[in-house]
């Protein structure tokens, strides 16, 4: 096929997006910011348009390697967003570790009472069902780079959490972006990940400072949400600041 041939096609592609109103495709990969890291990694960073899953326990440095990407893709000149189900993300230690937050957004799903919960923990899952349909929707937007997803899956059973892994695999594909999934997965439920990364393993500096992963709140600082509401901070602005919403 000739250059002039190629380059008709690719414009005639780009025009059908525009009139589907789908995003252009973002190809390649993000780095992470880790050198250590990303010399793991195929392609030198995390594959675009495909789910990434970070595995490991508190103090692992999963949330400090998730928060690096999302300063790599922002300072890229693209936006980033994390959704924080557990609502302990603190938004000045994204700062502190070169995230420019005039470029993240910070979504926190609604949470129930535990009166609401019942004893099956039936509200837990819509919490987790919450968070996964905000992380679907900046996903397949085309509007942000990358996606850190941390929610729980508790409440959920594995075949509806599968499914709605599935759902966020697809839409990072259609919108282009680096989906980052931090949660762990339900018993028996796969994560449908182009990569993952154990972190107890790569991020083994952990321990000697090299990544230090101080990144959660303080709870006295941060504090529980009131019954019944979440938390969306826009692009640069910080809890607390002027002109903070709620959904």
């Amino acid at each position: 096929m000739s250059a002039a041939s190629q380059s008709l096609i690719d414009e005639l592609r780009e025009r059908i997006r525009r009139l589907e109103r789908c995003p252009a495709r973002r190809e390649g990969f993000l780095p992470s910011g880790r050198p250590e890291v990303d010399a793991l990694l195929s392609g030198g960073g995390f594959p675009r348009g495909a789910l990434a899953h970070l595995v490991g326990g508190p103090a692992s440095g999963k949330t400090l390697l998730s928060l690096s990407t999302l300063a790599t893709a922002a300072a890229e000149g693209g936006l980033a967003a994390f959704v924080d189900g557990r609502s302990e993300l603190y938004p000045p230690a994204a700062e502190a570790v070169g995230l420019d937050l005039r470029r993240l957004l910070v979504v926190r799903p609604r949470r129930t009472s535990p009166a609401a919960r019942g004893a099956r923990g039936a509200g837990r899952g819509e919490e987790a069902l919450a968070g996964l349909w905000a992380a679907e929707a900046l996903l397949g937007s085309g509007a942000f780079a990358a996606v850190a997803v941390d929610v729980p899956l508790r409440g959920l059973v594995s075949a509806r959490a599968e499914a709605m892994l599935r759902r966020l695999a697809a839409a990072a594909e259609k919108g282009g972006a680096v989906g980052l999934w931090l949660g762990a997965s339900a018993p028996g439920c796969r994560v449908p990940a182009a990569v993952r990364l154990d972190l107890p393993g790569v991020a083994a500096g952990v321990a000697d400072g090299r990544m230090p992963s101080p990144l959660m709140a303080p709870a006295e600082r941060e504090g529980p949400l009131p019954e019944g509401e979440g938390r969306l901070f826009p692009v640069g602005v910080r809890k607390g600041s002027a002109g903070g919403g709620r959904v």
